[in-house]
C-alpha cells in the first residue's frame, strides 16, 4: 500500500506540472506572447519583461516579398517561391504555402480552445511584417486557387509571348524555336499545328508593340485623369472614415453584450454553458469587426505617386514593352491583356484588354474623335474645294 502511494505520487507531480505549463502556456497566448519555435523571419526573444516574443530577422525581408508578390496574382505561387527560393529563401513548397497562411505575420496569436475557454485570436506583442490588408489579398489567392496573370512555362528568353497567342488560322496554341541559318540562329513564333503561320520573333513584338501604342494615352489626358483620380481619393478617404465610425459603433455594441451576458450569468439567469455559446458568437462577429477596424485604420499614403507613375507607364506602354527583358515583357502583356491575342502572318490583334486601361483609352479616343470632327467642321478652307467626281477638281486661280 505504502509502495503504491509512493510510485502513485511521482506521477501525480508530473501531471500538475504539465497541467500548469499548459495553463501558462495558455496564459502567455492570450496575453499576446508567443511560445513555440519562432517562424521564418523571426528570432525568439526576451523582451524586459523577460517574456518569450519575437523580433523580426534578415530572413524578414523575403517574407514581405512573398507576400507581396503573391498579393499582386500576376504569377502563381510556385513560380515566386522558386525566384525567392534562388535569392537565397530556403523555404520548400509546404512551407512556403504554411508561410502565407500564418496569421503571426499580420502580428495576432491564435489562442486554442482551453477548458471551457472559446478560442480566440488576439494582438500580439511582436512587430508585424504585413499588413492586414494585404494577407487578405493572399488568402483570396489561395481560395480561388488560380491566377489571372501569366502561366508557368519553360523559360526560353527568345519567346517571351509564347504564352499569349493564338494561331488566327486554327485558333492552335503558338510556341517559338529557333532556325539555324548560314551565320546564327533566328528566332521564330509559330504554330503547333501544321499551319502556316510562322513569323520573325522581333517581328511579332514590333506588331504587339503598335498595339500598345494605340492603347496609350496623351499628356493632356494624363493631367485630366490624374485631378479626377484625386477627387476620388478625397471622396475615397471620406468614405472609410464614415465606415470606420460605424464599425466602432457595432464594435462597442458587440462589447456591450458581452457585457451582459456576464451580469445575466452573475444573476444566475443563465448557466455557464449558455454563457460560453453565447460568448463564443459575439466574439466571432467582434474578430471580424476588429478586422475591419484594423484595415479601416490603415494611414495610407497619398496615391498620388502612384497615379502618376501608372499614367507614366500607360504613356509610355510601347515604349516599356520594347525596352524590357522576358519577365518584364510577361508581366506587362498579362496586366494588359485579359485575352490571348489572335496572332497571324499579317497582323496581331486582341479581343479584350484589362477593363481599367480600355475604358481609360476608349475615353480619350472619344474625345480625340470629337476634337478632329469639330476642326474639320471649323475649317474655312475645306468648303472652297469642290469635290473630285468624274471630271477633275478645278482649283480657285484668282484669274
Amino acid at each position: 500500500m505504502v509502495l503504491s502511494i509512493y510510485l502513485t505520487a511521482g506521477e501525480v507531480e508530473r501531471d500538475k506540472i504539465s497541467s500548469r505549463t499548459i495553463a501558462g502556456t495558455y496564459q502567455c497566448k492570450k496575453d499576446g506572447y508567443f511560445t513555440g519555435k519562432a517562424p521564418y523571419g523571426y528570432n525568439n526573444f526576451r523582451n524586459e519583461l523577460k517574456k518569450s516574443t519575437l523580433k523580426p530577422n534578415d530572413y524578414a525581408v523575403f517574407v514581405k516579398r512573398a507576400f507581396h508578390e503573391v498579393a499582386i496574382n500576376i504569377e502563381p505561387v510556385e513560380v515566386i517561391r522558386k525566384r525567392l527560393r534562388a535569392d537565397g529563401m530556403k523555404l520548400e513548397k509546404s512551407a512556403f504555402s504554411e508561410m502565407l497562411k500564418n496569421i503571426i505575420y499580420i502580428g495576432k496569436i491564435a489562442v486554442p480552445e482551453y477548458k471551457k475557454e472559446s478560442a480566440m485570436v488576439v494582438d500580439g506583442k511582436h512587430e508585424a511584417l504585413i499588413d492586414i490588408e494585404t494577407f487578405n489579398k493572399v488568402q483570396d489567392v489561395f481560395k480561388r486557387k488560380r491566377w489571372y496573370g501569366i502561366k508557368p512555362s519553360h523559360k526560353n528568353l527568345e519567346f517571351p509571348m509564347r504564352d499569349f497567342l493564338i494561331c488566327e488560322v486554327c485558333g492552335g496554341q503558338i510556341t517559338g524555336s529557333l532556325s539555324t541559318g548560314r551565320t546564327k540562329k533566328y528566332a521564330y513564333y509559330h504554330c503547333r499545328n501544321k499551319c502556316e503561320t510562322r513569323v520573325r520573333a522581333e517581328h511579332a513584338h514590333s506588331k504587339i508593340e503598335n498595339i500598345l501604342a494605340e492603347l496609350g494615352i496623351n499628356e493632356s489626358s494624363k493631367g485630366l485623369y490624374v485631378d479626377i483620380l484625386k477627387d476620388s481619393e478625397s471622396q475615397i478617404n471620406g468614405d472609410r472614415e464614415s465606415k470606420l465610425k460605424l464599425k466602432k459603433e457595432l464594435q462597442r455594441t458587440l462589447k456591450a453584450k458581452i457585457e451582459d451576458a456576464e451580469d445575466m450569468l452573475l444573476a444566475k439567469d443563465i448557466d455557464k454553458d449558455r454563457f460560453n455559446n453565447i460568448v463564443s458568437r459575439i466574439n466571432k462577429e467582434l474578430n471580424a469587426v476588429n478586422n475591419e477596424i484594423e484595415i479601416l485604420g490603415l494611414k495610407t499614403d497619398s496615391i498620388k505617386s502612384d497615379i502618376e507613375s501608372g499614367l507614366e507607364l500607360l504613356m509610355n506602354l510601347q515604349k516599356f514593352f520594347a525596352t524590357s527583358d522576358y519577365e518584364g515583357k510577361r508581366i506587362l502583356a498579362g496586366a494588359i491583356f485579359s485575352e490571348k491575342l489572335i496572332f497571324g502572318n499579317e497582323n496581331c490583334r486582341t479581343t479584350k484588354v484589362n477593363e481599367v486601361i480600355e475604358v481609360l483609352t476608349r475615353n480619350i479616343k472619344v474625345s480625340e474623335g470629337i476634337k478632329k470632327r469639330k476642326a474639320v467642321k471649323n475649317d474655312s478652307f475645306s468648303v472652297n474645294v469642290p469635290g473630285a467626281g468624274v471630271e477633275p477638281a478645278r482649283f480657285p486661280t484668282g484669274v
